[in-house]
Formats: structure tokens, C-alpha cells, sequence
């Protein structure tokens, strides 16, 4: 097999199963955004905040009560600052948005 018909049907395959050049492109850009944000893991109530565009009275009513946030609250002394585990923090309120309201 020569390479122009190797590189063809290599092409073929990738387009049958809906790899383009752009989906890859899509992914590595991906790949690089994350690469190249800084590792948090932990953020507080004004990330929640700035991530969500909600207000801190409406987070602390709506979102911060809920037991699958504040199992990973976490706080060093009474009346010390809050803080939450970023990554599981942040799915949790996705599926309390996305699968809990109308």
C-alpha cells in the first residue's frame, strides 16, 4: 500500500467516525486552556461568586445549604472563613442548576 492510499484511507476512517481537523483543533485547544490554568483546590465564597454571577445572600439561601455543597465545606475555627473543594463544589452546584430547577 502506498502512502498517498494509506493517508487516504486513514483520513476516510477518522471522517466516518466524525474526527476532523477541526474537532481536533477544538481539543487541543482544550487540552492547552487547561493545561495552562493554575491548579485551585480549594476556593472561598467570593469565587463562588464571581464564578456564578449569583450574590452571596442567594448562594447562602439557595445553594450553600444544600447538603451535597456543605459536605465539602470545610472551615478551620467557628466564625473562620469558609472555604469549599473546588472541583466536586463546583459539579455539585452544576447538577443542583442544571437538574434541579425549572
Amino acid at each position: 500500500m502506498d502512502i498517498k492510499t494509506e493517508k487516504e484511507l486513514i483520513q476516510a476512517l477518522f471522517e466516518m467516525a466524525g474526527i476532523t481537523p477541526e474537532k481536533v483543533h477544538q481539543r487541543l485547544d482544550e487540552l492547552i486552556q487547561g493545561a495552562a490554568q493554575p491548579l485551585i483546590l480549594f476556593w472561598d465564597i467570593n469565587d463562588i461568586m464571581e464564578t456564578t454571577t449569583y450574590s452571596r445572600k442567594f448562594l447562602e439561601d439557595h445553594i450553600l445549604n444544600d447538603p451535597r455543597i456543605q459536605r465539602y465545606e470545610r472551615q478551620r475555627e467557628k466564625g473562620g472563613k469558609r472555604v469549599w473543594l473546588r472541583e466536586p463544589t463546583a459539579k455539585a452546584i452544576q447538577e443542583i442548576i442544571m437538574n434541579e430547577w425549572i
